[in-house]
């Protein structure tokens, strides 16, 4: 049966060679995006499978009922881990994590960030993280010991082979090396460049930590993992840590509870505050998805309508097969059996434009989850397995509707004619005409914003202007060297990048008064307020006598009318006690600028004088030609002890990549928005081409009459131009009113979405719409009449 099956789809689909063509592309770029969702799946279902015990792994989270949000917590209160160990049976071992180490580690000359957790010993038993070099069951076990990931060992000792090093970690001391670790892999949820002893964390925080009563209350970052012993059942400790809660926790306004996560649940798994490492949640996973099927759907659609517009074509072939006896579950499976060849036949288009995105994907998401989308065994199933799903769901109304035709309207070639089938074309297109503008005009607004923020006034110099971190180099011998090099102008120094870096808010007091405001600051030096051309309203500069500086800030015009004062000279001379304790007195008022970048509303803000928070040299050079001055300043970078890479940037380019983010989303939108086109054009040409073909006797009786091939066009044309104009009134209302919102929550200072950027939109799909329907309306309407009459007869 099935092999007759396969015969009469391979006849059926070789001889409309046109519509098979049209729906394996258009199905092919639905499921491009969908193969990354199915790829993005495989990968996080093998989470935490190289842990031989993963199947009995738990994790104790924490359910605070406060009667508001009722937040659940991955963490828990350390004294459960001792709890746990000594009082319940049934478990293995248990290990305490802390997520606090963290910090700058330095090594002789050398200096780089180190992240990780503190943990017990048994954390080396119950995970399988391998170590390359070192012993397991003594790694951890005394203070001021650390295994690190052979990577940062690289970093650091240039080998491997380190055990016995000492590094330092402020505020820890001294640690001792005492293991090296392969590096963590893609798929685990724990993510860390180096695990110190639980005793070093116990040392640091004195032994009261344990025996407090907050550690119950206070439970941030601290997280408890335990081995199920073999046979116990992980109910049993559910029931013990409900009734630990209800012990420690009686009052009622404080009522927490104790849950239990198995280690193969915690990614994919529900979204919980304070979580350890990667997650990925369900909601995240749902939006993904829905995001995949907007494209995928239309697709789906745009067969199902092309199947159903060549139904009087098949009307014989149907009628026949009633006939003989064929029954409607034979009918039904034969048009499901087409549409899957169908779709692994776009399976088989779809992979090399999966490929082909795959490494732009992983490219976006590189700051926020490592992934390993490369295809596996199981992702090359799920693929199979998607597109046998997805065959099904393309073929099931078009199976559903030549199944219920009965034999005499078959053979007489009759369709059945519904309201319902005209509705759900219309619908189709309309939706695909939707999505299409949406994504474009969406596309065109964040175009508008990104160079509305890149030529943005901020206030102060951005060109010509070199930032350089400076990393470990003494900032006042820097400023003397490079300041020796012809293509350097002058050096100014500052704690933060200016119009980039977001200064924390801190709270600034007046002096002799209980009143405080909160400002941002930047420490700065004698030249950069002039250097960075900001106009002064009132005052004056810092001057070249340090000491007198430290007494010194400079504020903003938003720091003066915060203090309810109209005049920027009334400022003058006000003493304030800043957050470190200094007493200062304002000495200028400057003219607004954008410190922090155009994300914030410009708030009270202050310029002081603290060479110790000082992180970046503002190189000012003498042309903007930068490329032929770098390889001196790389030299003189070594030369002057600096650590690591020469690390530079023209602000003027800092001011983009800070922007970039929207060039990221423009990618992924104008991606999505040309599957979104290209899949609604295909539909669109395809039932262009059914609807002519089907009206070419009618086409050509009018033409015989008199009509011209104008107002055949438009005869033709009419009812899809009707179904973008409503597409477009519903689109653009919707579009604005999000994106005004969207904006908004983005950035403070944004482009108003106006009638260029709708206009553009709307242009771009009326070209793309018309060209498609034109393609073969005006062919049909030039058509020679007698051609057509002469066959139809």
């Amino acid at each position: 049966m099935f092999t007759n099956f396969f015969k009469t789809a391979y006849r059926n689909l070789f001889k409309n060679k046109f519509f098979t063509v049209l729906n394996i592309i258009g199905l092919a770029l639905g499921m491009s995006t969908s193969l990354l969702f199915v790829a993005l799946l495989t990968f996080l279902f093998r989470f935490d499978e190289f842990h031989p015990h993963r199947d009995r792994i738990y994790r104790v989270t924490t359910q605070v009922y406060d009667n508001v949000e009722n937040p659940h917590y991955a963490s828990a209160p350390v004294g459960l881990a001792q709890k746990l160990k000594d009082e319940f049976t049934g478990v293995d071992k248990v290990v305490r994590i802390h997520r606090s180490l963290g910090g700058d580690a330095i090594y002789q000359e050398k200096k780089i960030p180190l992240y990780g957790y503190f943990a017990d010993p048994e954390f080396l038993d119950v995970f399988n993280f391998s170590l390359l070099h070192g012993n397991k069951a003594t790694a951890l076990t005394k203070p001021n010991t650390v295994v690190i990931t052979e990577t940062e060992a690289m970093k650091l000792f240039g080998s491997t082979d380190a055990l016995g090093e000492v590094i330092r970690m402020e505020p820890y001391g001294d640690l001792v090396i005492t293991g090296i670790l392969k590096d963590v892999p893609e798929n685990s949820h724990m993510r860390f460049d180096a695990i110190a002893s639980y005793a070093t964390f116990l040392s640091y925080k004195g032994a009261s930590f344990l025996a407090d009563e907050q550690g119950w209350q206070s439970f941030a970052n601290s997280y408890v993992y335990f081995l199920l012993a073999e046979g116990a059942e992980p109910a049993t400790i559910g029931h013990l840590l409900d009734e630990t809660a209800r012990q420690r926790y009686t009052k009622k306004d404080n009522k927490t509870a104790f849950r239990l996560q198995a280690l193969t649940e915690i990614v994919p798994g529900p979204q919980l505050y304070d979580s350890l490492g990667q997650t990925w949640s369900f909601l995240g996973l749902f939006i993904i998805g829905s995001i995949t099927l907007v494209i995928l759907i239309p697709a789906c659609s745009n067969y199902a309508n092309l199947s159903i517009s060549q139904s009087l074509e098949r009307m014989k072939e149907i009628g026949v097969r009633k006939v003989m006896g064929g029954q409607k579950k034979q009918l039904f499976l034969q048009f499901i059996v087409e549409s899957t060849i169908i779709v692994l036949l776009a399976l088989l288009l779809s992979y090399p434009i999966f490929e082909l995105i795959r490494g732009d994907f992983l490219y976006q998401m590189v700051e926020t989850e490592p992934l390993d989308l490369s295809p596996t065994p199981a992702t090359f199933i799920g693929f199979f397995l998607f597109a046998i799903l997805v065959g099904i769901a393309a073929g099931i109304v078009p199976a559903l509707y030549f199944s219920k035709i009965s034999p005499i309207n078959a053979l007489k070639g009759k369709e059945i004619k519904t309201s319902r089938r005209s509705y759900f074309r219309r619908i189709v297109l309309t939706t695909q005409f939707v999505l299409s503008l949406g994504f474009i005009m969406a596309v065109v607004i964040m175009m508008r914003q990104y160079q509305y923020s890149i030529h943005y006034d901020f206030g102060f110099e951005q060109q010509q202007v070199l930032d350089v971190e400076l990393k470990n180099v003494d900032a006042q011998r820097f400023k003397n060297e490079y300041g020796k090099l012809s293509s350097v102008q002058r050096i100014t120094l500052s704690s933060h990048i200016l119009g980039i870096s977001s200064a924390p808010e801190r709270p600034v007091r007046l002096a002799h008064q209980a009143d405080s405001l909160a400002a941002s600051s930047i420490s700065v030096d004698e030249g950069f307020i002039a250097t960075m051309k900001l106009a002064l309203l009132a005052g004056r500069d810092f001057s070249n006598k340090a000491a007198e500086n430290a007494r010194l800030i400079i504020v903003n015009e938003d720091f003066v009318k915060k203090l309810n004062l109209k005049d920027p000279f009334a400022a003058i001379d006000r003493m304030f006690v800043l957050p470190d304790g200094r007493e200062v007195r304002i000495a200028g008022v400057l003219k607004n600028f954008h410190y922090a970048g155009l994300k914030e509303a410009i708030k009270p803000f202050y310029f002081d004088y603290d060479p110790a928070r000082f992180k970046y040299a503002n190189v000012k050079l003498v042309s903007k030609e930068v490329v032929g001055d770098l390889p001196a300043m790389e030299a003189l970078w070594k030369k002057i002890g600096g650590d690591g890479e020469f690390s530079a940037q023209l602000f003027s380019e800092e001011i983009k990549e800070a922007y970039s983010f929207y060039i990221m989303i423009m990618k992924l939108w104008g991606f999505l928005g040309v599957l979104a086109i290209t899949v609604a054009c295909l539909g669109l040409l395809g039932t262009v081409s059914f609807t002519t073909k089907k009206r070419v006797k009618e086409i050509s009786i009018r033409k015989v009459m008199g009509a011209t091939s104008e107002s055949l066009v438009l005869l033709l044309s009419k009812e899809f131009i009707i179904l973008m104009v409503i597409a477009s009134v519903i689109t653009v209302p919707v579009i604005y009113v999000l994106f005004n919102y969207l904006l908004a929550t983005v950035q403070h200072y944004r482009i108003e979405i106006g009638f260029i950027e709708i206009i553009i939109s709307l242009l771009i799909m009326m070209v793309l719409g018309l060209s498609t329907i034109l393609s073969q309306t005006l062919k049909a309407a030039n058509a020679n009449p007698v051609d057509n009459l002469s066959v139809s007869s």
